[in-house]
């Protein structure tokens, strides 16, 4: 709760709100919004992926240990395709 504190008082964000309409205008405002949304939704996406990564880091499993989408999986996978061990058995 301490945290609504920093945010000001309502005629602070009405003057700011009035200052962002003149210095942009109407009809950006909700272009940069878009994009303001955008960014913090990649940026929440690369903290999460962060934070993954040290725990998997930090405490790594058995079945974790790779990633399934990581070159080194895919060079697995493609190691063993059927193809393979048919060359190999003729």
């Amino acid at each position: 709760m301490q945290m609504l504190a920093y945010l000001g008082s309502p005629t602070q964000w009405f003057i700011l709100a009035i200052i962002c309409l003149v210095v942009f205008g109407a009809s950006r405002l909700p272009e940069i919004a878009r994009n303001l949304g955008k960014s913090l939704g990649i940026l929440r996406q690369a903290k999460r992926d962060f934070e993954r990564e040290l725990m998997n880091a930090e405490h790594p499993s058995p079945t974790n240990s790779q990633d399934d989408n990581s070159p080194e999986a895919e060079a697995q996978v493609a190691r063993n395709t059927p193809e393979d061990s048919e060359k190999k058995q003729a």
